[in-house]
């Protein structure tokens, strides 16, 4: 197998009056209850889901709903209808705190529009539209208006002068050309319009250094290639003269590096505005988190300092989480987290108080898996029912602590319209594409679909359309390090090869992944993770190990790069990609495509004496 290679041999960690603004669609300043409460709409958008069709011969299902032949269901359709999100932006202009209470779209308010369930998961109801207990004729304005599934103001409450965004999750495409919404706020209601049949620039990725003193900025224009922005602004200030801006009349993706006077808080939000010679701009918010690259192990029993130490050593610095015993809470035992701190190791835990200074609060493992249990809808109406309530949960974690980042890792249920329905909630979006899960289906139950997963490309696929929707947040990836076994059908399984991991890492870093982990190192019996004594868990441990010093060693580049389309060109049976990270460093990541993976293992053909080139953008001096 040829080795990814990242441009460099070493990598050293990388420290990066009133303007008149451009808007995308329409600037509207509407009047509040008073002069001083005045809330500023500068930016109104409509992104519908980008389509994959290249890989819509993957998604299958494995759950309980059946057709009339006792199959189950594959919620995927060939060509099926997506939707998308509607973003507003806004500033307090006034000179006091708003505060958000609900919103409004086309008259309707979604606190009413959004009926409540009976059932629910632990203390987590449904919420949707077809729960609504308002007349057919508003239900039905919000039918046309797209179904909205979720919303969220961000922040809640906006100090005066800052800014704030409104996030909605729209089932399906919005009918009418431009829909009304009214933001109801504490100090009055504000209207905005968006039009949703209009092509926007966008962000592909806002990423910051650890320090939070240089933000990586990504965008790209819907008129294609050759479109280049010439002014920068955060939170309403322009900050072109602290921005360096990438020009290449061939590059799809624009990258811009700001470097700020001052470092950013932890965890601030902040909102970006990158504008256009021709009036355009794009426009995100978000908060500002940076680390180095995380590489996460999930399980875990025994001696916790026995066996972090251990996983230090294989270069893995997070613990995150499903730790069997009392070892979860080591952070909170007399030495625990200093420790933890001495090795490198950080924590993601499950709630305010459950460990010390963690890494991320994990919002919910498989929302798109839990939605399926509420029974109050029909299965095929359920996917995102539960995001109004994970709204409110992850608002509740952020008032009792602020500076943590929130991660929602979603599942492979309602494959690929999960991916596109959750990733604009928390902060830290994540998935979890179980290759190894996909391949044993084929041997357990449709042998005929290992046509498809002959080698992980599931990853590459599921990656790729959570990198579009996830967008510009940082992009979280857990890939499989256990041995499944099917007692049923008595299929034995095996572990994943270290081969298998590599690709894998490879493909997710490709498709614009920020973070990885891997799921899970507890040894069992029908999911035996990698911390067991056969040698096949062994080779596999110690082949994440190696690849950890890989990852972690190209992370400062890796962290804060986008996918880009650049011209390359490989020997045959190469696959590559390539990432742009700032205006310095092109990431080339190639993949050896002549690979075969099945029961037994993997096998692997190299491919002698190879050669790739790349056509380097015009900004990276190569001198």
């Amino acid at each position: 197998m040829t080795d990814t290679v990242y441009s460099v041999d070493k990598v050293a960690p990388r420290r990066a009056s009133q303007v008149r603004t451009v808007i995308v669609v329409l600037l509207l300043l509407f009047a509040a209850t008073s002069a001083q409460s005045a809330l500023q709409v500068f930016g109104t958008y409509y992104i519908p889901d980008t389509p994959f069709p290249q890989f819509e011969h993957m998604w299958h299902e494995g759950w309980q709903w059946t057709d009339d032949k006792g199959e189950p269901v594959d919620y995927a359709q060939r060509s099926m209808p997506l939707g998308g999100y509607l973003f507003v932006y806004f500033q307090n202009m006034g000179a006091s705190p708003i505060t958000v209470a609900d919103l409004a779209i086309e008259g309707v308010k979604l606190s009413e529009g959004l009926g409540k369930s009976h059932d629910a998961v632990g203390d987590l109801y449904g919420h949707s539209v077809k729960l609504s207990k308002l007349s057919k004729e508003l239900v039905d304005k919000l039918y046309s208006a797209g179904q909205p599934i979720w919303w969220k103001a961000e922040p809640r409450e906006v100090l005066p002068k800052a800014t704030g965004q409104i996030v909605v999750r729209l089932k399906r495409d919005p009918r009418p050309e431009k829909l009304g919404l009214a933001i109801i706020t504490n100090n009055g209601t504000f209207s905005a319009t968006i039009n949703t049949k209009q092509q926007q620039p966008r962000f592909r990725g806002i990423y910051f250094t650890p320090e939070l003193d240089t933000a990586y900025l990504y965008v790209s224009h819907p008129a294609g290639v050759g479109q280049i922005p010439n002014k920068i602004f955060l939170d309403g200030k322009n900050v072109t003269q602290l921005s360096k801006i990438g020009t290449d009349k061939n590059a799809d993706v624009v990258p811009i590096v700001v470097k700020f006077q001052q470092p950013l808080d932890f965890m601030s939000y902040h909102c970006f505005r990158v504008g256009y010679p021709d009036g355009s701009a794009a426009t995100a918010g978000i908060r500002a988190w940076g680390h180095e690259l995380v590489y996460g192990m999930w399980g875990g029993s025994g001696n916790p300092r026995t066996v972090l130490t251990d996983w230090a050593k294989h270069n893995i610095n997070v613990m995150m989480g499903q730790w069997s015993g009392d070892g979860a809470h080591i952070s909170l035992e007399p030495g625990g987290l200093e420790f933890m701190q001495s090795i490198g190791m950080r924590q993601m835990t499950n709630w305010f108080g459950n460990a010390r200074k963690p890494l991320f609060y994990f919002l919910q493992d498989e929302p798109d898996a839990q939605d399926y249990s509420i029974d109050d809808l029909q299965p095929i109406d359920r996917l995102g029912c539960l995001g109004q309530a994970l709204v409110a949960k992850s608002e509740e974690l952020r008032k009792k602590d602020n500076k943590v980042a929130i991660l929602l890792n979603v599942d492979n249920t309602y494959k690929p319209e999960n991916w596109y329905t959750y990733h604009q909630l928390a902060d830290i979006p994540c998935i979890d594409p179980y290759y190894q899960g996909e391949l044993d289906s084929c041997y357990t139950k449709h042998p005929g679909r290992m046509a498809y997963h002959h080698k992980p490309t599931y990853v590459y696929a599921a990656s790729t359309i959570s990198q579009s929707s996830c967008a510009p947040k940082p992009l979280h990836v857990v890939l499989c390090a256990t041995g499944y076994s099917d007692p049923k059908s008595g299929f034995a399984g095996r572990y994943p090869t270290p081969e298998e991991k590599e690709i894998e890492l490879c493909y997710a870093l490709a498709a614009g992944a920020k973070g990885f982990s891997y799921w899970w190192f507890t040894p069992g019996n029908e999911c035996n993770g990698c911390g067991g004594d056969s040698p096949e868990a062994k080779a596999l441990y110690k082949g994440i190990g190696l690849l950890g010093a890989r990852m972690r060693t190209a992370g400062p580049v890796t962290t804060v790069s986008c996918p880009a389309n650049l011209s390359v060109k490989v020997s045959k049976y190469l696959w590559a990609r390539t990432l742009i990270s700032g205006l310095d460093t092109v990431v080339l990541i190639i993949v050896n495509d002549d690979v075969l993976c099945d029961r037994m293992g993997t096998v692997v053909k190299p491919v002698e004496k190879a050669k790739a080139s790349v056509e380097m953008p015009s900004w990276v001096n190569t001198s």
